[in-house]
């Protein structure tokens, strides 16, 4: 057999008939589809695959974009926003992960007022993922709080008066869920209420990453992905989830039994945790148990998956953890405080920046991000006034985890 199409793949890619061509061509991408089916994990080939576009760097967030964007079908599908630096690569890796997505699986602008959102009436978002390229192209208002309804609800209702020939008369509007959403932002907190309702993450600032960036826009990057290759898998995941198949965690109450109790948030972010394990086990179904009614039994190969995904930036929700990058910021104040200074001298923003030679611009978020949480005191706060920093009452710890580790959890199928 292996000897018949040994033969059969050289005359076909060797033959002049341009028939026979395309059979082959047809038969090639069926297979390669079929590989990547069957991969026992495929975030290690997504991660190959995301690299041959040119992308630079931690692959973490398009490969968590891609998986989120399977949970569409779900109960709960799980929305993001990518935090960062104005130029840092949000959007960069916001479309790098769209592009191995079918493009009927999501609605993209820039921008949108108010009530946009509950007034489009031909934009249709059940089981797609609604993605705003900044989130301050999002109005705030009644925009918001409807979308916040579908989000947690799955729709929102809004009912108006018009004038219809001259009298007044009232309608319904709908928004028709369930949905998710993808958004970027510079913003170094959002609204608790959208914070919530999303799993944030934030590109990585570190010299190492800034560095690999400047290289390669030095000597430049070679994108070697083909289009014909985005195809099978964007074709991969229409067959994913053409069937509704349901999904079973037989480990879900061991890890709602480890997870902290501190923060009613964490109700949200577990439904989040486990639509992205269901996600994961459906796309892996071919090297899944199943049961006798079809139902996919996740494994703990799925879990890790998600945890390596997301436990950082659940844990820095919940203020468990603290970034490196703001980390950084407060322990450059406790040095910069500790130093012989000159009398009236102050520990501001700009002295930092010196000190870690970094951008003002970006000590100054991460200052703002240390500020809310305690760590940092503004002795001179307002608009255009010279920053005088000092260390603040909430003491910096050791980081800790909201996701009990994958060795914690016993597969119990």
């Amino acid at each position: 057999m292996a000897a018949f199409l040994a033969v059969f793949f050289f005359t076909a890619w060797n033959t002049k008939n341009a028939h026979l061509r395309a059979c082959f061509s047809c038969l090639l991408q069926i297979l390669r589809i079929k590989m990547i089916k069957n991969s026992k994990n495929l975030f290690d080939v997504l991660e190959a695959d995301i690299l041959e576009t040119g992308f630079i760097g931690d692959t973490s967030i398009p490969k968590l974009v891609w998986l989120a964007s399977h949970t569409r079908k779900l109960g709960n599908p799980v929305s993001l926003v990518i935090q960062g630096p104005s130029g840092s690569g949000k959007s960069f890796a916001l479309k790098t992960g769209l592009m191995f997505i079918p493009d009927d699986d999501y609605e993209i602008f820039h921008g949108m007022s108010e009530k946009a959102l509950i007034y489009s009436d031909d934009l249709d978002l059940k089981h797609k993922h609604l993605i705003i390229q900044e989130a301050a192209g999002l109005a705030e208002g009644n925009g918001r709080t409807f979308l916040r309804q579908v989000l947690s609800e799955g729709e929102a209702k809004y009912r108006t008066v018009e004038s219809i020939d001259g009298s007044l008369g009232s309608k319904e509007l709908h928004i028709e869920g369930p949905m998710g959403l993808m958004m970027t932002t510079t913003a170094s907190q959002i609204h608790p209420e959208d914070a919530s309702r999303m799993l944030s993450v934030s590109i990585v600032e570190c010299d190492d990453h800034i560095g690999a960036i400047l290289m390669a826009q030095a000597i430049g990057t070679r994108k070697k992905l083909s289009t014909q290759r985005l195809d099978e898998w964007k074709t991969f995941s229409k067959q994913a989830l053409k069937k509704d198949i349901d999904v079973e965690i037989p480990f879900a109450a061991m890890l709602a039994d480890k997870l902290p109790r501190s923060h009613f948030r964490i109700q949200r972010d577990f439904q989040q945790v486990l639509s992205l394990i269901k996600a994961s086990a459906l796309l892996h179904r071919c090297n899944r148990e199943r049961r006798e009614n079809g139902a996919v039994i996740a494994s703990l190969t799925d879990y890790k998956i998600v945890y390596e995904l997301v436990s950082e930036a659940l844990s820095e929700g919940l203020e468990l953890s603290v970034p490196y990058s703001v980390r950084e910021v407060i322990d450059a104040v406790d040095e910069l405080s500790s130093l012989p200074r000159k009398q009236f001298e102050k520990v501001t923003q700009a002295r930092i920046a010196s000190h870690l030679e970094r951008d003002r611009s970006v000590v100054s978020r991460n200052v703002s991000k240390a500020i809310e949480s305690g760590y940092l005191v503004n002795d001179n706060p307002g608009q255009g006034r010279e920053a005088d920093l000092r260390i603040g009452q909430e003491k910096l710890g050791a980081n800790r985890k909201i996701l009990p580790h994958p060795s914690e959890l016993k597969d119990r199928t």
